[in-house]
């Protein structure tokens, strides 16, 4: 059904303004499908091979690479998007559109969210992993902003100055 999944997601980008790509037709990947791309979010691709699993196209570019570094070749049929930058509005409606194409369209599917949307639809649970990742932007940020530059400093030296004093802001495993 990946034909009326794109035509559906082409109307949803449309309503939501949110660019987009088809990839159809003869390809070297064999894929089929869309790339959606909200303002301020990485690319979602719901694009797949032949046999109907969800495949990116950046992955399925390096399934040779995958192969030759003994990764599991199941890993070319994950795929990531960041929203951090998008705002939560944003992300709550790809968590949405995620949710109704997979009830309609997905025999299986798993989503790991980060901020806890996908799992529990509470915005509050989201608010707070964006307010954290938020603080811990800004906590680097000024740590960077202390970093005074040192004249004849090799880039090597430089490295390990700024990882000293994020350690040192920043503690060990944080």
């Amino acid at each position: 059904m990946i034909t009326e999944l794109m035509i559906e997601v082409v109307d949803i980008c449309k309503e939501l303004n949110w660019e987009y790509h088809l990839i159809t037709g003869p390809n070297s990947d064999k894929l089929t499908g869309i790339v959606i791309s909200p303002a301020g979010c990485e690319p979602i691709c719901l694009t797949s091979l032949p046999d109907g699993r969800l495949c990116s196209p950046f992955t399925s570019k390096n399934k040779e690479w995958y192969e030759e570094n003994e990764l599991d070749p199941e890993l070319i049929y994950t795929t990531s998007t960041k929203t951090q930058y998008a705002g939560m509005e944003t992300h709550i409606a790809i968590i949405k559109l995620l949710k109704h194409l997979k009830e309609k369209y997905f025999s299986v599917f798993e989503l790991l969210d980060e901020g806890g949307y996908w799992e529990t639809m509470d915005e509050k649970v989201l608010q707070n992993q964006f307010s954290s990742y938020e603080a811990a932007i800004n906590r680097l940020a000024e740590a960077l902003g202390q970093i005074e530059p040192v004249e004849n400093e090799t880039a090597e030296s430089m490295v390990d100055r700024i990882e000293r004093l994020l350690k040192e802001k920043l503690g060990n495993n944080k």
